[in-house]
């Protein structure tokens, strides 16, 4: 029985340490299916606007003069796509937003799903939502209910995750990596989401606020009071807002919601010839609008001049521009996608949020053929899972696991490398760090400073300090140079040379051994 458990230590030991590399995820098709779970709820007894009626709504059937002092109960629902067959356990998400203009649209919209699918099987989780419809385009303030209650069904959309990842964790997600995007009106979702953050920046006439009623409106009723951002749906405990997000010929209320640095990063794609969401500024449906009498919409500002915006107050951001996909930028035929659309988002997302930071490695690249011997490590807590590889030596301590390995180095192997990648907590492939391996006999290391510590590596010219193997050479100064060896120090060097005007001051009770 003894020996028994001694080979299942044994084999778990050699799997725990030599484990293989995750699968780098989010940068292609790394899953060739998904699974979709429909008609989710996240949003209950929410109010919408009914139709007011009048001769554009009739001839349309679209509720584009909504009356925002009469509401109905309605449910929000969501479709979530998940990669088939992934084991993760916790997972990016995207939330993604139809387009409309807030007056028509529905999460099964073609290219909306088809997003949400090619994304998902980069190894995200997804998500198409719905959110309330209908707005009032012949006044700009009441229209402004609209866009709100859009973001507001979002943020619901974001807290259902957050409070699932809480409990159940039904869909493994990362409540810490929730990104969220759209088109057009579903892109105004996903900006205000990220920008439109306290009740200063609310538009007035999210409160309470008046509207005509009656025959020819000359009576006044009142609309009633929005709330604050979480304050419908669902889940109101937890923060509505996301991490990131993606925007399709979408636009902002105002480029001053873009506050500083910290704010929620954006990856846009908008073409200069839209006719409908402006790419600098303007009315939205600027060239539909003359069509429609009384009309009237509040001035936004397009893609161009949020990027301009997130330049000047260092917000980092990526704007793919085009002078020829009018609004549908992300639709290339009736059912395919522009080949760049779902790398672009998925992309972006990976080099700004996922991915792990750059990494350094420390150790030495100056072997002495007598210690060969030598340990290794990287940035700590930077990665989850370390990939450690060697040329021309041996590991005598490594787990992937681990910042830190020793190695002991073939003196006779003609290349002599180590390198590591570093993997996230979500299998995001970071960056590899290599450190090219020398060993010798003997070195010569070389002062190159003035006056300093002896123990400061970036002293020498070989980027370390001197030991066993090392001829030392302090050479000729022009002026008295002291280097100075601070107590507590015992090293052992092969030879010391001191050139003239320079000195070597050893305090007690370090000590310099010379051998030859």
């Amino acid at each position: 029985m003894k020996n028994v458990v001694s080979l299942l230590i044994g084999v778990f030991l050699y799997s725990y340490v030599f484990a293989q590399p995750p699968v780098n995820r989010y940068n292609s098709n790394l899953f060739s299916t998904v699974s979709e779970t429909t008609n989710i709820l996240f949003s209950s007894n929410v109010p919408q606007p009914v139709p007011g009626g009048g001769f554009y709504e009739s001839i349309t059937g679209y509720p584009l003069n909504v009356d925002e002092f009469s509401t109905t109960p309605v449910n929000l629902y969501m479709n979530i796509f998940q990669p088939t067959g992934d084991t993760l356990s916790k997972r990016p998400l995207i939330i993604i937003c139809f387009g409309g203009g807030f007056v028509t649209g529905s999460k099964d919209h073609w290219s909306i799903r088809l997003l949400a699918q090619e994304l998902a099987k980069r190894g995200y989780v997804t998500a198409v939502i719905d959110y309330r419809l209908g707005m009032n385009i012949f006044d700009a303030e009441l229209s402004k209910r609209a866009v709100y209650r859009g973001v507001q069904d979002g943020r619901s959309a974001v807290r259902f995750f957050k409070a699932d990842a809480a409990s159940a964790n039904s869909y493994r997600v990362d409540p810490e990596q929730i990104y969220i995007g759209g088109h057009s009106a579903g892109a105004f979702v996903a900006t205000h989401n990220a920008y439109l953050e306290t009740e200063i920046e609310r538009p007035a006439s999210t409160y309470v606020w008046p509207q005509g009623c009656g025959l020819f409106d000359w009576n006044t009723c009142w609309c009633p009071d929005q709330g604050c951002l979480d304050c419908v749906g669902n889940n109101q405990s937890y923060s509505g807002h996301a991490k990131a997000i993606f925007s399709l010929a979408g636009a902002v209320g105002e480029t001053d919601y873009m506050e500083g640095n910290e704010d929620p990063k954006v990856v846009m794609f908008h073409s200069e010839d839209d006719e409908t969401v402006p790419y600098e500024s303007g009315e939205p449906f600027g060239s539909l609008l003359w069509a429609v009498v009384g009309s009237d919409l509040p001035v936004v500002y397009g893609s161009s001049p949020m990027s301009d915006r997130a330049d000047n107050i260092g917000l980092p951001n990526d704007f793919k521009t085009y002078s020829n996909r009018g609004h549908d930028v992300h639709e290339q035929t009736s059912s395919t996608l522009y080949t760049d659309i779902v790398p672009g988002i998925s992309d972006w997302f990976f080099d700004e949020l996922l991915k792990p930071n750059q990494h350094f490695m420390s150790g030495k690249t100056f072997v002495c053929n007598s210690t060969p011997e030598q340990i290794y490590e990287v940035t700590p807590d930077l990665a989850s899972y370390y990939d450690w590889e060697i040329i021309g030596g041996s590991f005598v301590n490594m787990s992937n696991w681990d910042n830190q390995v020793t190695v002991i180095w073939d003196i006779n192997a003609p290349i002599k490398s180590i390198s590591m990648t570093p993997y996230s907590s979500l299998d995001a492939k970071g960056d590899e760090v290599v450190l090219n391996i020398t060993s010798a006999s003997t070195f010569q290391n070389t002062w190159m400073l003035g006056s300093d510590n002896w123990s400061n590596d970036e002293g020498w010219t070989l980027g370390q300090l001197p030991e066993s193997c090392h001829h030392v050479i302090i050479p000729n100064q022009t002026s008295a140079t002291n280097i100075n060896v601070l107590p507590n120090i015992s090293i052992t060097i092969k030879s010391l040379h001191i050139g003239t005007n320079a000195t070597l001051t050893v305090q007690n009770p370090s000590q310099i051994t010379v051998q030859d």
